[in-house]
């Protein structure tokens, strides 16, 4: 999944989630900021991980993922 559908898909399923508790829709600047939030808390995590290094590229790539998404969400109209 690239960056922006990932972004896309996050900041939908917060508006979807609220709905089947049966209040009312999230406005979209709301729904970005939840899923602003849970990508913090991703890359958050990721940066955390004891010995970075010996892990090697793929949580490096990770970590710029999670990064574009942000991105791609603070992009969305």
């Amino acid at each position: 999944m690239t960056p922006k559908e990932e972004a896309r898909g996050l900041v939908k399923r917060f508006k979807i989630v609220r709905l089947k508790e049966g209040k009312s829709k999230l406005t979209d600047i709301s729904s970005k900021r939840c899923a602003l939030l849970c990508v913090d808390e991703i890359d958050n995590a990721l940066q955390n991980i004891p010995d970075l290094q010996v892990i090697g590229n793929v949580l490096l790539d990770q970590i710029k993922h999670y990064q574009e998404v942000k991105q791609e969400i603070i992009n969305l109209i």
